[in-house]
């Protein structure tokens, strides 16, 4: 027979244990708020990359003429005013220094370049203008590579910060392998500058050239998000996770009883307010992975709920008889086999992602090993601790009411004798 554990004993610890972390999750929103990621923050949020240049490229011919630069090649088409298109490919295995390009760009009609690299650097190291597709022009084209030497192009976030001094409010985050020398710069626009998606972007490079060097300023990316869009976003994040507690609360009510529902709710806001509390401690970036992240662990918390649930009504049908706590405790028991396994199933695969991502993602990871972890904990001393608080107080009330009407029967008996 399967022992059963008396979760009852523990909720005078857990709930008051749970309601500190929210009202400190709560308190620290409110005199340190959220480190806003871009999606909720006005301003320029651009990924840029610090690299010096091999070569300049430029095409004079006629038609038009692309360049792509892979990891293993580097591609050009060109198509004629006539529409007929040619393709050229130069496989880094196939020449494997800088120069050997730069002789086998030069026999492509049109094409004119100026090595900025020693001859001898290999070709493999080479990088686009932006990682991208370019379309060549009389005006030269950078093509850039990634250097070994570690003392070359020596770019810190401290650097970079001193370089964008006026534009005031910086954030600078490294991205990937320090060796990459890539950054995510977030610019705040102020809201004044109708322009401002253009001019903060001009100013940012021009300012980056000006510190590290015109040509050595790789720009992969640049997001721009304007004031009413961040605040319009914020409000449809919240209305969203608003809807997703309503459609909770309906559903546990028509599969179960209201106080189910109740509880089930609770549990939901119970995870999403101790990963707020994480979040905001943890000075973790607030942006839209984060929401994706709490909807996500809102979905994992309550269908563990309904599992724990379904099980205790079971057990209220087997055992009519016994007290509500009774009957929760053997159903939480018989369920726990169950949400070990499954919880360890998601926790594996979020350390997983916690190890082996960077950037969003590893935040996005971490958000589900915090959230599966606090998802878990509160399907028992969260939502079952507040059903069997219910179950305790109507309970309580129904004695009180049969021990009134026990009284009233007495005294009623009572002044009848006295009357004869």
């Amino acid at each position: 027979m399967t022992r059963v554990i008396n979760f009852d004993r523990s909720f005078k610890i857990t709930v008051p244990i749970s309601v500190v972390i929210i009202l400190a999750g709560l308190l620290g929103v409110l005199f340190m708020g959220f480190r806003k990621g871009v999606d909720f923050q006005a301003g320029l949020n651009t990924s840029i990359q610090f690299a010096p240049p091999s070569m300049a490229v430029s095409y004079t011919g006629d038609g038009t003429m692309r360049l792509s630069v892979t990891k293993s090649e580097i591609d050009l088409i060109s198509q004629a005013p006539s529409g007929d298109s040619k393709s050229y490919a130069f496989a880094f295995d196939k020449y494997a220094t800088v120069q050997d390009i730069a002789n086998a760009l030069e026999a492509v009609p049109g094409i004119a370049l100026d090595l900025r690299a020693s001859g001898s650097t290999p070709s493999n190291l080479m990088m686009g203008a932006s990682q991208t597709d370019s379309t060549l022009t009389t005006a030269p084209t950078i093509l850039h590579y990634k250097s070994t030497d570690p003392n070359q192009l020596a770019v810190t976030v401290e650097s970079i910060r001193a370089a964008l001094k006026s534009f005031g409010s910086v954030s600078i985050q490294r991205a990937g392998d320090p060796a990459n020398r890539e950054f995510v710069i977030r610019i705040e626009d102020s809201g004044t500058d109708k322009g401002a998606s253009q001019s903060i972007h001009t100013n940012l490079v021009t300012s980056l050239g000006a510190a590290f060097g015109a040509d050595n300023v790789i720009v992969n990316s640049s997001q721009f998000v304007g004031a009413r869009f961040s605040q319009t976003l914020a409000r449809q994040a919240v209305w969203l996770t608003l809807l997703v507690f309503g459609v909770i609360l309906l559903y546990c009510s028509f599969r179960f009883q209201p106080v189910y529902a109740i509880g089930a709710v609770l549990s939901v806001v119970h995870d999403a307010l101790v990963l707020v509390a994480f979040i905001v401690f943890t000075r973790m970036e607030f942006n839209t992975t984060i929401i994706a992240a709490i909807l996500t662990i809102v979905g994992y918390s309550i269908n563990d709920t309904i599992v724990i649930y379904d099980r205790i009504r079971e057990k209220v049908k087997l055992n009519p008889n016994a007290i509500f706590r009774e009957n929760m405790n053997r159903g939480v028991t018989e369920t726990l086999g169950r949400t070990f396994i499954t919880s360890g199933t998601v926790l594996l695969s979020g350390i997983a992602l916690f190890i082996f991502t960077t950037g969003s993602m590893k935040d996005f990871a971490l958000c589900i090993i915090v959230g599966v972890t606090t998802g878990t904990y509160s399907s028992v001393f969260i939502a079952s601790a507040f059903v069997d608080l219910w179950k305790t107080i109507e309970a309580r009330r129904e004695k009180a009411r049969q021990a009134g009407a026990a009284a009233l029967r007495a005294s009623e008996l009572a002044a009848k004798k006295a009357g004869r």
